[in-house]
């Protein structure tokens, strides 16, 4: 058993110094590999996007062809799903996370294989000079599953935080709408000009309204740049405000009176999910009372009472 588990060892050895050599000159190869002369020239003839918002952060960037866009090019390619639904889906889930470019992409998939390989072949790598069995081949399996789905985890963290600050500035910005329509702006103009405004408050809820004005000013319907601007947010109370716009709009009513009455109910909402919050603290508390609080007071009220119990009543009810 013990050959078998040595020379079991020596060949995974052998198989991650192939798999280590292969990478390297993998790596080297693709570093030193000169971009296609069409790919150069019509990154050349594209326009650089940055004027758009005068200094402010660039929602649309230029592929950057360094070492990491090198690197996450080929890696991307051993995780990426095989039908387009699923692409779509992991593609939707990055811009709700506020990751909108191609190179993003790549390196989230990229960042999915490489945890995937470089998990299991560290932990195995390790127990090769120590101690290389059945437990060690399990955890690295663990490890490889748990370098697969962390990039996942990590994402959706990202969009909950960001679908939170959107949630938070959404009444806000209604209201900025409400008094911009009142004073006789068009709806894309509002979207700009609250876009703007707002920027201070939410960046991300800023960005979702200047794109939605800019799709306009490209030639889209106002009622696809509604529903795409509620696709890439993926907030629920976005996509009611995209909503009413594109019914206004259809039926010809009172688009700051529609305002009006859904900012009212967001801040009705929002007020309810503080007290829900609020009140789902007194549970939560609960444990914590009662494994690390509510002990400490028993020592303190008990102990000494236990101290005199123990020297004195002790003592004399065994005889002594």
């Amino acid at each position: 058993m013990d050959v078998m588990t040595g020379s079991f060892g020596y060949f995974a050895l052998l198989s991650l110094v192939f798999l280590a050599v292969t990478a390297a000159v993998g790596a080297m190869a693709l570093l030193f590999t000169r971009e296609q002369a069409i790919s150069g020239r019509l990154s050349r003839l594209l326009a650089t996007p940055g004027a758009i918002f005068k200094g402010r952060q660039k929602l649309v960037q230029e592929e950057k062809s360094g070492l990491l866009a090198r690197i996450s090019k080929p890696l991307h390619k051993l995780s990426l799903p095989s039908e387009d639904a699923i692409k779509k889906k992991v593609r939707l889930k990055l811009i709700q996370a506020g990751f909108r470019t191609n190179a993003a992409y790549r390196n989230f998939l990229a960042a999915k294989t490489a945890a995937t390989v470089l998990l299991p072949v560290a932990w195995l790598t390790r127990n090769v000079f120590i101690n290389f069995d059945q437990k060690s081949l399990l955890i690295a399996v663990v490890l490889a599953a748990v370098g697969y789905f962390l990039p996942d985890v990590i994402l959706s963290h990202y969009r909950q935080k960001r679908q939170e600050r959107i949630f938070k500035a959404v009444p806000d910005a209604l209201d900025m709408m409400v008094v911009c329509v009142e004073a006789g702006l068009g709806l894309d103009m509002t979207f700009k000009r609250v876009g703007e405004e707002i920027r201070s408050l939410s960046v991300d809820l800023s960005d979702e309204f200047l794109l939605t004005n800019l799709e306009v000013r490209a030639g889209k319907q106002r009622d696809e740049a509604l529903r795409n601007m509620a696709q890439r947010t993926g907030v629920g109370e976005v996509q009611n405000l995209a909503t009413v716009l594109i019914q206004t709009s259809r039926f010809g009513t009172s688009v700051a009176k529609a305002l009006r009455v859904h900012a009212d109910s967001m801040r009705i909402k929002r007020r309810q999910a503080a007290e829900e919050i609020a009140a789902k603290a007194a549970v939560k508390l609960l444990f914590p009372l009662l494994l690390f609080i509510f002990p400490t007071i028993f020592v303190v009220l008990l102990g000494p009472a236990a101290i005199q119990i123990a020297r004195n009543l002790l003592p004399t009810l065994g005889g002594n």
